[in-house]
């Protein structure tokens, strides 16, 4: 039985301060797809809600999680902070994104149940209503 090559991957920001809101989500997520249309990642979803983000990635031949996300975290911290100089002092750290992710392999038959969920990451925002 050959193994998965979908990911549905989450990581935070850091601090899980609440930085993705208004023009800096715009910026995150279109830095995101940049940064993976450049390497040629295959992002199927990608979403974000206030503190987190969540995508869905296809890897490829030869493509290997850790560097992925290792360039798709690098890249758009990287260049969130170029285009948005006033997010360091907002999030008090050189860092957009906390260390680590989480991730799970999405097997083919939940496949479009994982795209529903991503997707559906603004209309959570309530439980993050304080």
């Amino acid at each position: 039985m050959q193994a998965t090559n979908v990911y549905h991957v989450w990581f935070a920001t850091k601090r899980r301060n609440w930085l993705l809101q208004g023009d800096i989500e715009s910026a995150a997520i279109r830095f995101i797809r940049d940064v993976a249309r450049e390497r040629r990642i295959q992002l199927l979803e990608c979403e974000s809600a206030v503190d987190h983000v969540h995508l869905l990635i296809r890897l490829g031949e030869g493509q290997r999680l850790p560097k992925v996300m290792n360039l798709l975290k690098g890249g758009s911290s990287f260049r969130l902070h170029r285009a948005c100089p006033e997010l360091k002092l907002d999030s008090g750290s050189d860092h957009l994104w906390q260390r680590g992710y989480g991730f799970m392999a999405v097997e083919p038959g939940s496949l479009a149940s994982r795209r529903r969920y991503i997707r559906s990451q603004m209309e959570r925002l309530e439980k993050f209503e304080t």
